[in-house]
């Protein structure tokens, strides 16, 4: 049996995966350090270097098991049809609250840049979240299947945008932030 694919290695692997997530949520990924990491692991500095090549192979792992969290999140918050564009309003606001409640996580996946090579290879495809999550305004004819991936991309950008205001402290409150989202999702989905 190959060593990567071991049940060992992988245990081993999840352990440092597991540290560096927990620095992440209580610190922010400016609190990560291979050293810290294999601490928490309960393993030696040395040995985090025979499971990942380096920090930034065990963060781009490590965003990916937290991409994993917030799809659980986001599939628990969406225990209703979505059928109106108060649910997408109601889906959003849980996604935003999950950052809300996470800002650690939001910087990571979004104000900390991954080497290229890590960056290349998170690419996630959301694309079967968007067709369903807009699938009544295609079956109204209100959007076109071919609008989807534009209009989702549009909400998620802007969403993030007012999540990195927010967060950066630049004026806008909790309530400015939800009250603009509203305004937003209004505009891009009634048009």
């Amino acid at each position: 049996m190959d060593c990567k694919n071991d049940l060992k290695t992988q245990r081993v692997k999840r352990y440092f995966l597991e540290a560096a997530k927990q620095i992440i949520l209580e610190e922010g990924v400016e609190g990560v350090s291979a050293r810290k990491i294999s601490k928490i692991a309960g393993y030696s500095y040395a040995t985090t270097y025979n499971y990942f090549k380096d920090i930034n192979e065990l963060l781009g792992e490590t965003k990916t098991l937290m991409v994993a969290d917030v799809a659980n999140y986001m599939q628990e918050a969406m225990r209703f049809p979505i059928i109106s564009i108060e649910n997408i309003k109601m889906l959003i606001r849980a996604y935003v609250q999950y950052y809300l409640a996470n800002p650690h996580i939001f910087r990571f996946f979004y104000l900390y840049r991954l080497s290229d090579e890590e960056a290349q290879k998170e690419r996630y495809d959301f694309s079967d979240s968007w067709t369903w999550t807009f699938r009544f305004l295609v079956e109204e004819g209100r959007m076109k299947e071919t609008e989807v991936e534009n209009c989702a991309k549009s909400l998620i950008y802007s969403i993030h945008g007012l999540l990195t205001l927010f967060f950066s402290g630049n004026g806008i409150t909790e309530e400015m932030m939800f009250a603009d989202m509203d305004k937003i999702i209004d505009y891009i989905l009634r048009r």
